[in-house]
């Protein structure tokens, strides 16, 4: 375990450094699709413009391709094509999107996704991607997968990562499970990072920069929210010394800084409003990159079964929670939910390991270091701090691994095998999640009435859809994948 302590501080100091040597010059990296990095391991570049032109080209993961291995992803997604490929898929398979209440810094308003359910109780899953803005990759696996569960429903086909296979009863069955998504949580971030290739890990927010420090602008919005937030009356006062990029920060130039207050970003208030507007979500994922491994909760102190009374709501041991080495305090989560956190982060690996047999690993969030205002991590508290809310369980995947080989030094930038690779590994993971997850259930079942209204609501809304498409088909010349379309609009087809 600090052994694990150890390589977990060494990644958050390469962000550091990372950071720290690019802010020199911000534009000199700058890349096109056609100018990869020469060598055996070039980095993939992020694409330029708009692959799938404002949602006309629909796009599709490599699960529901014949060799879907072989096929070439030229480039990462930047953010006009994320939201283009939202705004394709909700038109292809009339699902409804919506736009969170919260806009950032810059002004752009985050948009997600409803896919499987009907009415807000109907929905038991949450996704969200790229809370870390370096993390590259992120939301293109989110939507990749989407994608192909979409196609596989469509066309009553399974699905294929690598060796891993999943059958068309597979898809309908996760599918039922309803999720809601958002698949870019840090717009300002990620923009931030294609345009100047910095390693950059924060929000834009300026609100608390120091005159002339550029690092200084910016939240960690994986320490923003609403769980032992306040790390320096929380924690360790060793741990705060001897982990101090790993915990959080009250430094704005640190990567770790955790802002003025608990869900002080208009980021983490999107999320938080998705748990309290989907009331029964059960499980959560936050998918980043790049440890090779998914992590359940508690991500502040090691768990124990046994005395209920020692957890983060007890003042008492705020002078000793997160210290390991002194092993003072563990965090409590009954047997039950220990045994169902576990079994589905295995599930999840397994999925991983078998597409690619690379060497994910399941562990509790805690073994990479001790954290404070993690999602996972507040999304497992709501229900304890507030016990008229659901339980959710709340997941991480850190998806694939190093590249140490890119010329800035930012090891979150994947190479173009990594990539490709990692669009498999996530597809099958969150296929064995979700089936598992399934197995372990979601509380109380929807009612007749919120199953019903929600479906018919759903068959409205992309009758309306199509209808909308339709019309829009007849002003320009009708092409054959035109006149596909047009007989699956008036067939009805999903």
């Amino acid at each position: 375990m600090r052994l694990l302590t150890f390589f977990g501080l060494l990644y958050l100091v390469a962000a550091v450094k990372c950071c720290d040597d690019s802010q020199q010059s911000t534009s000199k990296l700058r890349r096109s699709d056609s100018q990869a990095p020469i060598g055996s391991h070039p980095t993939i570049p992020v694409g330029k413009g708009d692959r799938f032109q404002g949602g006309r080209i629909i796009p599709r993961g490599l699960g529901t391709r014949l060799n879907g291995t072989s096929f070439n992803l030229h480039s990462s997604l930047n953010r006009k094509e994320i939201e283009s490929a939202l705004k394709g898929l909700a038109k292809e398979y009339g699902f409804e999107t919506f736009t969170a209440p919260y806009q950032t810094y810059n002004g752009v308003s985050v948009g997600g996704g409803k896919i499987g359910g009907g009415c807000p109780d109907a929905y038991r899953i949450f996704f969200t991607a790229q809370i870390h803005a370096q993390e590259r990759g992120a939301a293109d696996n989110l939507l990749y997968f989407i994608s192909d569960l979409l196609y596989a429903r469509e066309h009553g086909t399974g699905l294929t990562y690598g060796p891993r296979t999943y059958t068309h009863k597979d898809v309908l069955k996760v599918l039922s499970t309803g999720i809601v998504f958002i698949p870019l949580v840090n717009p300002d971030g990620f923009e931030w990072d294609v345009q100047n290739n910095v390693c950059w890990r924060k929000n834009r927010n300026p609100v608390s920069s120091i005159p002339g420090n550029p690092r200084s602008i910016g939240v960690d919005l994986n320490r923003n929210y609403d769980f032992l937030w306040d790390f320096p009356n929380k924690f360790s006062h060793e741990v705060q010394k001897t982990n101090p990029l790993a915990l959080a920060s009250n430094d704005p130039a640190s990567p770790a800084f955790h802002g003025l207050s608990p869900f002080s970003e208009p980021e983490t208030r999107n999320v938080k409003w998705i748990m309290d507007t989907y009331r029964k979500v059960r499980w959560y994922m936050d998918i980043h990159s790049n440890l090779g491994s998914v992590l359940y909760s508690w991500g502040d102190a090691r768990n124990q079964v046994t005395r209920p009374s020692m957890n983060f709501r007890n003042p008492t041991y705020n002078s000793v929670r997160g210290d390991l080495a002194l092993d003072a305090y563990r965090e409590y989560i009954s047997p039950s939910d220990l045994k169902t956190v576990r079994a589905v982060t295995r599930k999840t690996v397994e999925g991983m390991v078998a597409t690619h047999s690379r060497n994910y690993t399941a562990e509790q969030a805690v073994g990479l270091y001790p954290t404070s205002g993690s999602g996972d991590d507040y999304s497992f508290s709501r229900s304890q701090v507030n016990p008229r809310l659901n339980k959710v369980y709340g997941f991480t995947m850190e998806f694939g691994f190093h590249n140490y080989h890119d010329p800035s030094g930012c090891t979150w930038y994947p190479t173009v095998e990594e990539y490709h690779k990692s669009v498999a590994e996530v597809g099958a993971g969150l296929m064995e999640y979700l089936l598992a997850v399934t197995e372990f259930g979601f509380g109380d079942p929807v009612s007749r009435p919120c199953g019903f209204h929600g479906g018919l609501r759903h068959r409205v809304q992309a009758w309306k859809l199509r209808v909308k498409d339709y019309l829009g088909d007849l002003k320009i010349k009708v092409s054959g994948s035109r006149l596909s379309k047009i007989r699956l609009f008036l067939r009805g087809g999903f």
